[in-house]
């Protein structure tokens, strides 16, 4: 599977951590459209449709990656999703619909590997990096 002409939707209020994460996917080919917030995040989303969102799990405000990825699913049911930040907000979250998540800081390699593998997924079998299932039992 190659990247070319997919569209990747990047959600995070970490410059850093966003500008690495859209260089690391463009260098690999990717279309990447780089937000720092929830709801202009859901204003690009309607310009859509994107492949896979790779959002942070704790954005400020009154939308968190989780909440805004409901959002922009209202609109596309489809779309598959990477959360990134601390793990222990991520296994504290009530709402972690099925989707992956990588703790960061993370690797080059350990990223696409998740890109890669969520874009090849049926939707539903989420897990953390590491082959963690995501969800509490």
């Amino acid at each position: 599977m190659y990247p070319e002409g997919k569209q990747i939707l990047v959600i995070d209020d970490d410059a850093r951590r966003r500008q690495l994460i859209e260089r690391i996917l463009t260098e690999e080919g990717f279309a990447v459209t780089a937000i720092a917030q929830g709801f202009s995040a859901i204003r690009a989303a309607a310009n859509g449709p994107f492949a896979l969102a790779i959002a942070a799990v704790d954005l400020p405000g009154t939308l968190d990656g989780a909440a805004t990825l409901r959002q922009i699913r209202a609109r596309q049911p489809g779309l598959k999703a990477l959360f990134t930040g601390d793990v222990v907000q991520w296994r504290r979250h009530p709402d972690r619909m099925g989707d992956d998540f990588i703790p960061s800081p993370f690797h080059r390699r350990d990223l696409l590997g998740c890109v890669f593998e969520l874009l090849q997924r049926e939707i539903g079998h989420g897990r953390i990096a590491g082959g963690h299932h995501s969800r509490a039992g």
